[in-house]
C-alpha cells in the first residue's frame, strides 16, 4: 500500500531532507511551493499526510490546516515551523493538526513521526467501540486524544476530564472536582472556576468532536456518558 503525501514548504532544500528520508515503495510525495498551489492540490486530492510549513507565500499554513480538516477528518497533518511558540502550537493543534516539530529539526524525526501517526491511525480505525472509543488517553504524556488529535488541555483541564474519563457514568459534584484538584496541588479553584473549566474542556471537545461527551445533571455535576 502507497501512502499518498504533500509537502508544503517554500524551501527547495528542506524539501529534499523530507523527501530523501521517505521510503519511495511506500509514499507517493506531492510538493506545493506555496499555500496557492497546496490549495488546488488539497482540492483535487485526498492525501494521507501533509506535512505544512506555516509560513508560506500567497496562504499560510494555518489556513490550510484548517482548509484541510473541513474536507478530510481522517488525513494526519504534522506542521515543521519555525515558529516555535507555545501560541502558534496551541493554535495548530485547535485547527486540527496532529503533530508540530520546529525548525531546525531532524529529517529523520519527521519520518519516525510519519510512521507513528499512520500507526496509530490503522489502530484508531480496526479499533473495538466501546462508548467512548473515539477518545484516547496517554497517561504517561498526559495527554488525550480525540480520533487520534491531541486536546491541548491546562493542567486542571486536563485532570477534570482524566477524573470524568476514568469513571464513566459516575456524577461529579463541582465540589468533589474542586476537593480532587485542591488534593493534587493543583490549586483552590471554586464552583464557579469548575463550570467555567467545564465550559473550556467542552470548547476544545468541539473542535474535535460533535459527540455531547460531557453531560450536566442539572442540580447535580457533569458525567461522561455514552455518546
Amino acid at each position: 500500500m502507497s501512502y499518498k503525501i504533500l509537502i508544503v514548504e517554500d524551501e527547495p532544500d528542506i524539501v529534499r531532507l523530507i523527501q530523501n528520508r521517505l521510503d519511495t515503495d511506500k509514499f507517493d510525495v506531492t510538493v506545493a511551493l506555496d499555500g496557492a498551489e497546496a490549495l488546488t492540490c488539497i482540492a483535487k486530492n485526498h492525501y494521507d499526510v501533509l506535512i505544512l510549513d506555516i509560513m508560506l507565500p500567497q496562504v499560510d499554513g494555518l489556513t490550510l490546516c484548517e482548509n484541510v480538516r473541513k474536507r478530510h477528518k481522517d488525513s494526519l497533518i504534522l506542521i515543521i515551523s519555525a515558529l516555535d511558540t507555545l501560541e502558534q502550537k496551541e493554535k495548530a493543534y485547535l485547527l486540527g493538526a496532529d503533530d508540530y516539530i520546529p525548525k531546525p529539526f531532524s529529517p529523520k524525526l519527521v519520518a519516525l513521526k510519519i510512521e507513528s501517526l499512520l500507526k496509530r491511525r490503522v489502530e484508531i480505525l480496526n479499533a473495538p467501540l466501546p462508548f467512548y472509543a473515539n477518545i484516547q488517553h496517554d497517561a504517561a504524556l498526559k495527554q488525550f486524544y480525540i480520533q487520534g488529535h491531541p486536546l491541548m488541555f491546562t493542567v486542571s483541564e486536563y485532570s477534570i476530564f482524566k477524573t470524568l474519563f476514568e469513571t464513566p457514568k459516575k456524577v461529579f459534584s463541582k465540589e468533589e472536582l474542586s476537593q480532587i484538584l485542591y488534593n493534587e496541588d493543583i490549586g483552590n479553584i471554586d464552583k464557579e472556576g469548575i463550570g467555567t473549566h467545564i465550559y473550556q474542556i467542552r470548547k476544545k471537545i468541539a473542535v474535535q468532536s460533535k459527540d455531547d461527551i460531557i453531560k450536566t445533571i442539572r442540580n447535580v455535576g457533569y458525567t461522561i456518558y455514552e455518546c
